[in-house]
């Protein structure tokens, strides 16, 4: 049914491929369009980045997650080793991502998108670059995964605005991989030293400060106004010029319709002190192809279905994320630039539906290979409602126990259990769950 039906994705991070090999596996004829990153950059990854690339059948790229940094954390007059994380190049992991893609059966195009998708025909139309040579392809769907160099600048409610300062260096030798993250006057740093005198720092400020740094050395005299152990550049040397670009929270307006589909940051970002930026992204592609697949094979009214939950779910991370990233920025006390006051401030506390929890409701869930509308149990810590508990459908039995007394709620969670041949090991935590969330109470 699919293999007719082509899907043009724009971009091959992350967010690209793995929906790309998604799109894939539902039998669509599927082209990544990508240029190569046009700068060196690291980015730390956590094991569950390793998890969701394996997967998400992204192995070449999994097996470059392998060698752990211990990472440093100097914030609001605290210094730890919080944990480890994993440092990789991000053009090594983009040409794992590629190969992965091949792997996988899609076809890649290295090629410039010239101009806006043009949506006002029956099919979306790319129009693209080789070389010289000016081309043009049709599609049944666009997905649109090239992160902050998206073209829809004027598109996006903003947080405040934060530039990330990004520079490779080449350091003297340490005895072993190591990170840090250290808060500042007028920003935040990470250092990472990654191996073979390889080094980088990300410094990160407002957008005000940002544009008068221009170079390294320049950077070196903001840097001097800063209270922070700028290890990694003691005895450091640039390598190949500085690198400027946005790293503020923001989300798209429209995210989605019946012809495209934003994926990962072209959707929505946050600020990278979250540390969640990869996992936001495969939280997006993991539900995006069966999105899709219900947008070209099903009616209006399952569409729209399709549409909203993918709405409500990236708005759900974006709340999420945000969140995280102003209570890390509300630990530190120290300082009172307008950086830190700004960020404290953002984004403001949202009123969340407390009353009648837990309770069920008609959500929209992934089913097979499409979206579909269904009751779920919401619960305080599940917003977005639960339907299964490992693959135990649990709607029946939450119903019973919200409406009925805890005497025979127990009794009924015994005979559901037994009914369904729960394992002791699931019986347990499904009751502890249910505990937790308030349904057997």
């Amino acid at each position: 049914m699919n293999q007719n039906k082509t899907i043009v994705v724009l971009g091959a991070g992350i967010a690209g491929v793995t929906t790309a090999i998604g799109l894939k596996k539902l039998g669509f004829n599927v082209k990544i369009f990508y240029k190569p990153r046009p700068f060196i950059s690291y980015e730390g990854f956590s094991e569950k980045t390793k998890d969701g690339l394996i997967s998400s059948s992204c192995i070449r790229a999994s097996q470059l997650i392998t060698e752990q940094s211990m990472r440093n954390s100097n914030w609001a007059n605290n210094s730890k080793n919080v944990n480890y994380e994993y440092v990789v190049c991000r053009a090594n992991l983009d040409e794992a991502l590629l190969e992965d893609a091949k792997d996988n059966g899609i076809e890649l195009i290295e090629a410039r998108v010239i101009g806006s998708i043009d949506y006002s025909e029956e099919k979306p139309k790319v129009i693209y670059k080789i070389d010289e040579d000016k081309l043009q392809v049709y599609a049944d769907f666009v997905v649109d995964a090239r992160g902050r160099f998206t073209p829809f600048k004027d598109e996006y409610i903003n947080g405040p605005k934060s530039f990330s300062l990004l520079q490779e260096l080449e350091m003297d030798s340490f005895s072993q991989n190591r990170t840090s993250i250290d808060s500042t006057i007028d920003g935040w740093i990470w250092q990472a030293y990654v191996g073979n005198k390889k080094g980088y720092i990300q410094f990160t400020c407002d957008e005000e400060l940002a544009v008068k740094i221009n170079d390294f050395d320049e950077l070196l005299e903001i840097l001097k106004e800063q209270k922070a152990d700028f290890w990694s550049l003691q005895n450091a040397k640039p390598v190949g010029k500085i690198v400027k670009r946005d790293s503020y929270s923001k989300i798209h307006k429209e995210i989605i319709n019946t012809k495209m589909i934003l994926i990962g940051d072209s959707a929505s970002s946050v600020d990278p002190l979250s540390g969640n930026g990869a996992f936001q992204a495969m939280s997006m592609s993991s539900i995006a192809p069966y999105v899709i697949n219900t947008i070209i094979n099903k009616n209006e009214i399952e569409q729209k279905v399709a549409i909203n939950f993918y709405k409500s779910r990236v708005q759900f991370i974006f709340d999420k994320f945000s969140k995280v990233g102003k209570e890390f920025y509300l630990l530190e006390k120290r300082y009172t630039s307008d950086f830190w006051q700004k960020r404290q401030s953002w984004p403001n506390e949202k009123i969340s539906d407390v009353e009648n929890l837990p309770r069920i409701e008609e959500k929209a869930i992934v089913n097979e290979q499409y979206v579909l509308a269904q009751d779920v149990v919401v619960t305080k810590n599940n917003p977005m409602g639960v339907w299964c508990y490992g693959k135990i459908e649990v709607v029946e039995l939450a119903k019973y126990c919200i409406e009925n007394k805890l005497e025979k709620s127990l009794d009924y969670f015994d005979e559901f259990c037994k009914k369904n041949d729960v394992s002791m090991g699931l019986y347990n935590s499904l009751k502890r769950w249910c505990i937790e969330q308030e349904i057997l109470n």
